[in-house]
């Protein structure tokens, strides 16, 4: 068994509208697997990915706090199990004297391996069950390919309405492209 860093790729809707999916990828982009989360968690994630600021605390940016007064610290999360459909998640923190593995849902873990700019893992048995050899469709470079003639003001335009429409799956292709631009 061997650890795979692997990273966020976006929040998107159900087909049926009745869940969101994070959508997790490896670093290299070849493989992907969705995960079904809650509402508010697909919220906070896109918020955090968006570097969205509120102006009053989400449960997870209280936790956030509350971590910060006391010097504890997310090193990273750890996706180390699946039975029966349930992936089993631990956070592992430190106060710099102790460490101590948290278990976690994934997107909390998730949220909290943003807010702390620090990896999430997975074992490799559990992305050989689950992981989709990804494939780029034409459709998605057009679609990125239009989008990198428009100005940063038109794409943080869509962004928004995409945010608003809840279409995370465009919002994140915006993202990137808006990271894109202002990396030129």
């Amino acid at each position: 068994m061997a650890k795979v860093e692997i990273k966020i790729g976006y929040v998107a809707e159900w087909s049926d509208k009745s869940a969101r999916v994070l959508v997790l990828k490896t670093k290299d982009e070849q493989i992907t697997f969705p995960v079904i989360i809650a509402e508010n968690e697909a919220f906070s994630l896109v918020k955090e990915l968006e570097k969205v600021t509120l102006k009053r605390p989400q449960t997870h940016d209280l936790l956030f706090s509350i971590m910060n007064s006391f010097n504890l610290k997310v090193r990273y999360a750890h996706i180390y199990n699946l039975v029966e459909g349930i992936f089993y998640t631990r956070i592992n923190c430190t106060n710099d004297v102790q460490e101590v593995d948290v278990e976690s849902r994934i997107s909390d873990a998730a949220i909290l391996t943003l807010k702390y700019n620090c990896p999430l893992f997975i074992e490799d048995f559990i992305l050989e069950q689950v992981g989709l050899v990804t494939k780029r469709e034409e459709e998605d470079t057009e679609k990125e390919d239009d989008l990198s003639l428009k100005t940063m003001q038109e794409l943080q335009t869509l962004l928004k309405e995409a945010v608003e429409d809840e279409n995370y799956e465009y919002a994140s292709i915006l993202r990137d492209e808006i990271n894109k631009k202002s990396k030129q």
